[in-house]
């Protein structure tokens, strides 16, 4: 799904970017709302999803009633769903215990009336998430420095691309600066090796705090990357 709106402004809609974090205890829920914040904050329209158990809302500080489960099972309204944070830019969805896999059709339909949406995807790596990274126009993919745990984001990356051959997200690395550099230069030597081009780095979190700082910059990163997907599409 690549879809885009002609607009004076030359601008866009309908950017649908997840945010992957390849195992458990990784800052990528702090990462999607201090994109999704930044984005607002700029008068753009954002619709930030939380498919991470209720953990995206928590840190939003958003008291969740209704949900997309909700939805799905004719218990609410979409409406009811869809949560306004202070910012009037800024809307909130938690997918409660919906399926990833049954909702991708409906992530579609809602990106045409955003400027982004942002999905805080659950850690790991299920068909669903393949499914998702094959749906999305841009992608960022968090990776823990520490050790050789690098190698997991090499394993989604080889899953995903076995699947979808172009998936090229925007890497960011968990960890100190000098050791999330040397992790992304063998991570990338490992994708170069047998996987084709390696994503770029995109930023690293040294801390949860270090997601506001990197989000300014990681935005326009992700408007390029949807661009050049844009005149793919369309050349």
């Amino acid at each position: 799904m690549t879809s885009y709106n002609n607009r004076p402004d030359n601008r866009f809609g309908g950017r649908l970017v997840p945010v992957f974090a390849v195992d458990e205890g990784l800052w990528s829920a702090a990462l999607v709302l201090a994109l999704a914040k930044t984005a607002a904050a700029r008068g753009e329209t954002v619709l930030m999803l939380d498919q991470m158990g209720g953990h995206l809302m928590d840190k939003a500080g958003i008291v969740v009633g209704a949900t997309l489960a909700d939805v799905v099972d004719g218990k609410a309204r979409m409406s009811d769903a869809k949560y306004i944070s202070h910012n009037e830019h800024f809307t909130a969805v938690s997918t409660g215990g919906a399926d990833l896999e049954n909702l991708l059709g409906s992530l579609a339909a809602l990106s045409l009336s955003y400027d982004w949406v942002f999905i805080g995807a659950n850690s790991g790596c299920t068909p669903a998430h393949i499914r998702l990274a094959g749906a999305a126009d841009a992608a960022l993919m968090v990776f823990d420095c520490d050790g050789d745990k690098f190698m997991r984001a090499y394993w989604m990356l080889d899953a995903i691309r076995a699947r979808i051959a172009r998936f090229d997200p925007l890497l960011i690395a968990q960890g100190q600066e000098n050791q999330a550099f040397d992790s992304y230069e063998l991570l990338a030597g490992t994708v170069g090796d047998f996987l084709g081009a390696a994503p770029a780095l995109g930023g690293i979190l040294e801390a949860q705090a270090s997601a506001t700082e990197i989000a300014p910059v990681l935005l326009e990163a992700l408007r390029q990357d949807c661009r050049t997907l844009q005149r793919l599409a369309t050349g």
